[in-house]
């Protein structure tokens, strides 16, 4: 199930030319790589907490209480992807409340991300449960396309 997960969220860095999509595809990159990796360090702990549990990670706080520590991992692992899409996203002359919409919205990118891949693992796995021999072939599955 990770192969599949692996091969539907991991994507290789496009090299710099005059696409125009390049610079989303690279932004788009990063997501989908450190969300992954995110996703299979932590793939018990995520699997068995609600999938609120992500969002202090994600932000590295919260209203109530403290992180666990695996939240507190969880951050650490995921900032510097974050700063490097803030950089890249940077313009000069950015307002301090122009800045916090473009984070605002990268982490919630990556918060988006990650529950999708706990709901696409549950339903897997539950998928795989109720078609017995047929399993072996959806570890084989190849996307077509992406968004």
């Amino acid at each position: 199930m990770i192969k599949t997960l692996r091969r539907l969220f991991s994507k290789t860095l496009p090299e710099e030319s005059g696409d125009v999509v390049a610079f989303a595809k690279a932004i788009e990159s990063i997501i989908d790589e450190t969300s992954l990796k995110i996703f299979r360090a932590y793939k018990d702990t995520l699997l068995a907490e609600p999938n609120i549990y992500i969002v202090p990670a994600v932000w590295g706080a919260t209203k109530d209480g403290e992180l666990t520590d695996i939240q507190r991992e969880i951050h650490a692992k995921i900032l510097p992807s974050i700063r490097e899409i803030l950089k890249l996203l940077h313009q000069e002359n950015i307002a301090s409340a122009q800045d916090f919409a473009i984070g605002y919205l990268v982490r919630g990118l990556f918060i988006s991300k990650i529950i999708y891949m706990i709901e696409f693992y549950k339903n897997l796995s539950g998928t795989l449960t109720n078609i017995g021999p047929y399993a072996h072939d959806l570890e084989n599955i190849e996307p077509l396309g992406h968004a």
